[in-house]
């Protein structure tokens, strides 16, 4: 991406888009969270935490894209 490219301000559509995948996300984190305790497979608990973990890291990514371009 260029430097131009990325300095264009989001569309109000985009904006709508962001806070609605930065929404999502943080639903999806909370609903698996809540489901672990009761999850007796191992390995099932463990595939769920790292959900969480990825989950966590994508609304970081999303949150962080929006400070970088001056958005709350």
């Amino acid at each position: 991406m260029s430097a131009v490219a990325s300095q264009q301000q989001l569309s109000a559509h985009e904006m709508l888009q962001l806070n609605e995948l930065i929404r999502m996300e943080s639903m999806d984190v909370q609903k698996v969270q809540a489901m672990l305790p009761m999850i007796a497979d191992p390995e099932l608990r463990q595939q769920l935490n790292t959900c969480v973990q990825t989950g966590r890291a994508h609304v970081k990514a999303l949150v962080d894209f929006c400070h970088a371009h001056g958005l709350r």
